[in-house]
């Protein structure tokens, strides 16, 4: 019987640690106590919306990209045909480049001054640009196609002259002006028209 009473005056103190070691954890427990369990932080995930490019909408549309590059194409082919150096050099910005079979000019002055050899002397009667492939990134815009430049002189055959170009233009900010930067003209052929 003693024994008995011995084990039931030790249950209390028993069944109070028990109580108090599963109930809260102890407040001296800090971080850094290697028997801590472990918590991992995850990064949130990232999904593939997050990090799509978002699509720029471009600053015109083709058909209006078309139309307009016709309209400064058809002034620098009117500069040339009425012998007009301000319509010319309007469509170029001041650091523009021009290359030709002559060579590659820089500035406005050099590029009227290849124009002067080029037939700006009332020889060049019709000078048209045909686009065939246009790409706008941001405010530049990259367009390539063909030319044809038809030359008569007095008393003489048309010569008509074709080739292939690429222009890069800059887009500036309203009123939209349009200026090229860059400029090469690649002739193919000449031929005599009657």
């Amino acid at each position: 019987m003693m024994q008995s009473a011995r084990w039931r005056g030790m249950a209390l103190p028993i069944l109070c640690l028990v109580i108090t070691a599963c109930s809260k954890p102890d407040a001296r427990a800090n971080a850094a106590d290697p028997n801590a369990p472990a918590v991992i932080k995850a990064p949130p995930p990232i999904l593939a919306s997050d990090t799509a490019k978002k699509e720029v909408p471009p600053l015109i549309e083709d058909g209006e990209l078309r139309t307009q590059l016709s309209k400064l194409y058809a002034l620098a082919g009117a500069g040339l045909s009425f012998v007009d150096p301000k319509l010319i050099s309007a469509a170029y910005a001041p650091t523009a480049q021009l290359t030709t079979p002559n060579g590659t000019f820089t500035g406005t002055q050099a590029i009227l001054k290849e124009y002067q050899s080029f037939g700006m002397d009332g020889s060049v009667k019709d000078f048209q640009r045909q686009s065939a492939k246009r790409t706008i990134v941001d405010s530049t815009v990259v367009d390539s196609g063909a030319y044809l430049v038809v030359r008569q002189r007095a008393k003489a055959a048309a010569i008509t002259e074709q080739g292939a170009y690429a222009a890069e233009w800059r887009i500036h900010a309203p009123p939209m002006e349009w200026v090229m930067t860059k400029d090469h003209l690649y002739p193919a052929k000449k031929k005599a028209t009657k």
